[in-house]
């Protein structure tokens, strides 16, 4: 953006450093900020902070989603850089895969993204692998009747995945693997599938076979997005089970699975298939697996 004249940059969420970031080092362009959550507030912390950041109050401006499609002013000038932060934003209710915001967002925008217009992040990869999680299986194991009293209700509310009633599937859910208790990787990490942001959102699949690295018990598929910013994929910013800062979707299985790498002695499964389907309309990731 500092080699561009003049540029108009939209920030797609609600980054507010992100927008005082661009602000101020991108001093001949104009910034956009959506803000769908702050609105005026950011609005307002902008203009606060505008020359302590060294960028003047009207270099910054903050409009709704429905108001920059329909501004007259703006259908003469297209987005030189659409930005955001998806995967800062996480809390017990949200997987890394409804995050995917952005990339509806950005679909939104399409009509008016300049041609070669930068996106950042490009791409979503979503990644995967099977995990030992015996604290957490069993915390989540079906419930039934417990000193006489009918708990199942709690199941749905909870998550259940163990012991569950025949044809009921096992949800994905989202945790901070670290603070699950004890955990172990149990085969290598895989891509499964990719989320070009380049291109409009549309549904996509894939899938991918994890081999086992180790012998014990698998309690699960660990499944996460690493977020690569740039085309040439030289900053990737990854979500996994090692990172304290976000949540990753947890697929646990009914009932756990004894597993071991291949040349072992022993007769446990070596390896699992998994498959996975987004669907845009509800922003749902259908995850099922078979072991082999």
């Amino acid at each position: 953006m500092k080699q561009k004249t003049s540029s108009l940059c939209v920030v797609v969420d609600d980054s507010i450093f992100l927008a005082v970031a661009l602000a101020h080092l991108a001093k001949g362009s104009h910034v956009l900020s959506l803000f769908p959550g702050l609105q005026e507030k950011g609005a307002q912390y902008l203009q606060a902070v505008a020359a302590a950041n060294g960028y003047s109050k009207d270099h910054v401006e903050v409009q709704k989603m429905s108001e920059l499609l329909t501004s007259q002013s703006f259908q003469e000038k297209q987005i030189d850089l659409l930005v955001g932060e998806p995967f800062y934003y996480g809390n017990n209710s949200v997987l890394p895969w409804q995050n995917l915001r952005f990339w509806k967002d950005r679909s939104l925008l399409d009509s008016v993204l300049s041609e070669g217009a930068v996106i950042m992040p490009c791409k979503g990869l979503l990644k995967a692998c099977a995990m030992s999680l015996p604290d957490l299986w069993q915390s989540h194991q079906c419930l039934q009747h417990v000193e006489g009293f009918d708990h199942s209700v709690v199941n749905s509310t909870i998550g259940a995945c163990g012991g569950l009633p025949p044809g009921q599937e096992n949800p994905t859910l989202p945790f901070s693997v670290w603070q699950c208790g004890e955990s172990k990787k149990m085969s290598d990490i895989v891509t499964i599938m990719e989320f070009n942001f380049l291109k409009t959102i549309s549904p996509c699949s894939g899938k991918a076979k994890v081999e086992f690295i180790t012998h014990g018990k698998c309690h699960g598929f660990v499944l996460w997005i690493d977020w690569v910013m740039d085309t040439e994929q030289s900053i990737v910013l990854s979500t996994g089970p090692e990172q304290r800062y976000w949540k990753q979707g947890v697929k646990l299985l009914k009932e756990p699975v004894a597993v071991g790498s291949h040349g072992s002695a022993t007769t446990d499964c070596h390896s699992a298939d998994i498959e996975t389907s987004f669907d845009p309309s509800t922003g749902d990731l259908i995850v099922d697996y078979a072991f082999s």
